[in-house]
């Protein structure tokens, strides 16, 4: 028979998981790998890291163009306004 608080317990240390799979720049990669494996922890470890800091509000991620020399075509965002504003963006900048 199980109680509340082991219920709890057990659901604490019990997680269901997902595999992440995506493609990015070999350099990139390898870089990050390096720079993590010099900091003790694995690629991983980074990731698992990076997307809970951002659920959780710590990380937050803008879009700020530093060098308008850059080689970026297109940036197109799932939300229809979002992409409004963007296009109307883009004609002023041009």
């Amino acid at each position: 028979m199980y109680t509340i608080s082991s219920l709890n317990i057990a659901n604490k240390y019990t997680q269901m998981t997902t595999q992440v799979s995506f493609v990015t720049d070999s350099e990139l990669k390898n870089k990050a790998l390096q720079k993590a494996k010099n900091e003790g922890i694995t690629l991983k470890a980074l990731l698992t890291y990076a997307m809970k800091s951002f659920v959780e509000g710590e990380i937050s991620l803008g879009l700020t163009i530093i060098n308008k020399e850059r080689d970026v075509e297109e940036f197109v965002f799932e939300d229809k306004l979002i992409n409004e504003k963007a296009a109307k963006l883009t004609k002023l900048l041009k």
